[in-house]
């Protein structure tokens, strides 16, 4: 008498970017990419739930392109425990995937352009600062990297001015300012109804720089949760709020 083995048959479903291939029991899943915290476990599995039935994971293996996994799904055992934690697998589950995905894939674009920015990030305002994090900048890294860049073009402003004085000396002719007057290449700005000589936008960047540098580094060192950006400060006069600093001392007399 002669037997004929036939094969299970073979169910082929399109999920999302995936292909679900069921054979009998088994659940064969092609992955366009790999699904978060989808781990073979020995012990303690977690449930898949696929459809209307629950599995869980027996093999992942490498996928053949253009999927990057390729997943083997088992049916539950009746006497496995039911832990507190599930997983479900649908059209829903591949979409959010692909678009962390996608996500990531804009913020790492995002900080590879910000990182030739870096030195200047931390002189954003609080508020922007925060909004880095998404892109891998601590505030309180690239608000100490600023410091030490406000600190460096306040030294430039003495440089040039230093060069500016040395090179009057040297042709006769006064030449006063610092980096902007240097760039510049005139004596005076032109605002159109009125003009304004370069020496004091310069000295008004020197003072700015200058106590931007050390109101922000006194911050610095008492590690303010959202540290300012370059001159906001400033803002505290205006709304009439005190400082951290002054409200410290404040404080400390009362």
């Amino acid at each position: 008498m002669e037997t004929t083995n036939q094969s299970p048959a073979t169910e082929t479903i399109p999920v999302g970017p995936d292909l679900v291939t069921i054979t009998g029991s088994q659940v064969t899943i092609d992955a366009l990419h790999e699904m978060p915290d989808w781990q073979v476990r020995g012990f303690t599995r977690i449930p898949v739930y696929f459809g209307d039935r629950k599995y869980f994971l027996r093999e992942k293996t490498e996928g053949q392109k253009p999927y990057a996994v390729r997943y083997f799904l088992e049916p539950w055992p009746d006497d496995y425990k039911q832990p507190k934690t599930f997983i479900s697998y649908d059209e829903e589950a591949v979409a959010e995937r692909e678009a962390a995905i996608k996500s990531g894939r804009v913020d790492d674009l995002g900080r590879a352009v910000l990182i030739l920015l870096y030195p200047f990030l931390g002189m954003l305002w609080s508020r922007t600062k925060e909004k880095l994090v998404r892109f891998g900048f601590v505030s309180r890294s690239i608000t100490g990297v600023s410091i030490f860049t406000t600190f460096g073009l306040m030294l430039l402003e003495g440089v040039f001015a230093k060069m500016l004085i040395m090179t009057s000396l040297r042709t006769g002719k006064i030449v006063i300012g610092g980096m902007v007057r240097a760039f510049a290449h005139s004596d005076y700005l032109n605002l159109g109804l009125f003009q304004v000589r370069l020496v004091w936008v310069d000295v008004a960047l020197f003072v700015c720089l200058f106590l931007d540098c050390i109101i922000r580094y006194s911050q610095h060192l008492r590690d303010v949760e959202s540290p300012w950006g370059f001159m906001e400060w400033i803002t505290c006069l205006f709304r009439g709020k005190k400082s951290p600093a002054a409200q410290m001392i404040h404080n400390q007399s009362s």
